[in-house]
């Protein structure tokens, strides 16, 4: 399934930039670089001796429309005095100007989930996932994996499961971040704060599902090919877990997904935002957009201790081992090996975030959503 990602990313961006993108040397629109222009002009011809036209945006931020269909277009010539109006729209309120904007955000956020996912996400997370609960590096982490029954093929074991969960990790993330930022936008603040309040909201509203898929996942990667467990797939390790555990026994470890999925986004969210307009790489186009993503995933990779609790706590309930607290998981992996130990895993995971970032936070960027 992995080998037709590519495609289906290439259709998702053909359709969602449907447009031809203008770029006026005098006007800046931090949103994306990727937004088209529509005019329509009333009671003119359209020679080149008509006036010039006005944009009806600024310079510190564009009029996104949700309805930019021809009527919309229309009501808003006849609600101005100006001759000649251009709105500048996303390119995606174009393309489906009639779907409610929170099923296409969760088409949309999906999509783009599952496709990072299934381009190099899950054998990501798969390492990390090794070099978390073991002693061995990546490299070796993943020649372990490569030489299991499988071969290569077992970087992506537990693909059903990770289709599933990032549908909804992507759907729920895309719209939660969008309806926050939106949010913050109405209230005056500014693209830094809604970008810092999209990660947070979108974040938490993640952690409610991959707190049971996260432990599913983990229990696939640490139990693989040990006695028992040969057949285990998603279903089964959820069967197994809710009628040793209860429904209540998939959310252990929610409080170390919630704070980690929260700062994570945050994180990503923000430094992508502050390297995109305080330091300005928009202006280099889609390189600039995606070095900010680059960026913003890598330093995202700070709270790495919240994620190395929340995968051997994880770890133990899919062995059927009472879970620790945060604060004693803190203090035996310090003692074990020192303050470094907590940010076991880290190079894995800096990959899989700046993955992750340039999917969920600098296409949307990109496409003016």
């Amino acid at each position: 399934m992995s080998k037709y990602a590519p495609l289906l990313t290439a259709l998702f961006l053909l359709q969602s930039a449907s447009a031809v993108h203008l770029r006026n040397p005098s006007h800046t629109y931090p949103t994306a670089s990727t937004a088209i222009l529509r005019s329509k002009r009333r009671g003119k011809s359209s020679d080149s001796s008509a006036s010039p036209i006005r944009f009806s945006a600024s310079n510190d931020n564009w009029l996104e429309h949700d309805d930019c269909d021809d009527e919309s277009f229309k009501k808003a010539s006849r609600d101005v005095n100006d001759d000649d109006v251009v709105h500048l729209c996303s390119a995606s309120s174009i393309a489906s100007p009639s779907m409610n904007p929170v099923v296409k955000n969760l088409f949309r956020g999906a999509f783009l989930r599952v496709a990072s996912d299934l381009t190099g996400g899950t054998p990501l997370e798969n390492i990390k996932l090794r070099v978390a609960t073991t002693s061995d590096g990546p490299l070796k982490a993943t020649r372990e994996i490569i030489n299991g029954t499988n071969g290569v093929r077992d970087l992506w074991s537990g693909t059903p499961g990770r289709i599933i969960e990032g549908s909804l990790l992507g759907g729920i993330f895309m719209v939660a971040s969008m309806a926050a930022k939106k949010q913050v936008i109405s209230m005056g603040g500014s693209t830094t704060a809604a970008a810092l309040a999209g990660g947070i909201v979108g974040g938490v509203a993640q952690a409610s599902i991959m707190t049971p898929s996260g432990l599913i996942f983990t229990s696939l990667s640490v139990n693989k090919d040990k006695p028992g467990h040969e057949n285990d797939n998603s279903f089964t390790v959820a069967k197994r877990l809710i009628e040793k555990n209860g429904i209540q026994g998939m959310f252990v470890g929610g409080g170390p997904m919630a704070a980690r999925q929260a700062t994570n986004w945050a994180s990503r969210s923000l430094m992508t935002e502050v390297c995109r307009t305080t330091l300005k790489l928009s202006r280099f186009g889609s390189v600039g957009e995606i070095a900010s993503g680059v960026i913003g995933g890598v330093t995202s990779c700070w709270n790495t201790p919240l994620e190395t609790v929340r995968v051997l706590m994880q770890r133990d309930i899919s062995a059927g081992v009472t879970p620790k607290t945060y604060s004693r998981y803190i203090g035996d992996v310090v003692d074990e090996a020192g303050v470094v130990g907590l940010y076991r895993g880290v190079s894995p995971r800096a990959l899989q975030a700046t993955w992750q970032t340039v999917f969920m936070v600098v296409v949307p960027n990109i496409l003016g959503v």
